[in-house]
């Protein structure tokens, strides 16, 4: 049986710790790491219909890590298409930023079987973002961020 073919609208959320030193990210489950063809990632998922993206990246915290982000708290930084990013899905991702307290709680859900903190020297191998995004990205929130706190 052949797939259909799908156009989908996600979302990314880069957490860095307050000075922007490590990026919090998530070691997906076995089914998500064999669909992805990745061991580790940043928190995201699907817009669903009626959300903005803005409201995609709030409720994906929340369901995957317990946390309560103010949208005032994210940024827009990037966004990112890929037409193959499966066989059979053309995604577009819309990626945010925002900083937290590495001491903050971190409650996953069934989507993760852990998370870890890494500085920029020492990402993890198998990330599903390449280590150039991962480092614009942080250069870009780094920016963006700050000026928003001055």
């Amino acid at each position: 049986m052949r797939e259909r073919k799908t156009f989908g609208l996600g979302v990314f959320v880069c957490i860095f710790n307050k000075d922007f030193s490590k990026i919090m990210l998530t070691r997906l489950n076995a089914a998500k790491r064999k669909r992805w063809g990745a061991e580790w990632s940043n928190v995201g998922g699907k817009i669903e219909f009626g959300e903005d993206s803005k409201q995609a990246c709030i409720r994906e915290a929340n369901e995957e890590t317990g946390l309560n982000i103010n949208p005032k708290d994210l940024t827009l930084i990037d966004i990112k298409e890929a037409p193959n990013l499966l066989p059979h899905l053309h995604a577009i991702h819309f990626v945010y930023a925002t900083t937290i307290r590495e001491s903050s709680k971190i409650i996953l859900n069934y989507e993760s079987d852990s998370y870890g903190w890494f500085s920029f020297k020492k990402l993890p191998k198998g990330m599903f973002d390449s280590k150039k995004d991962i480092l614009n990205w942080r250069n870009i929130a780094k920016s963006k961020l700050r000026k928003r706190h001055d």
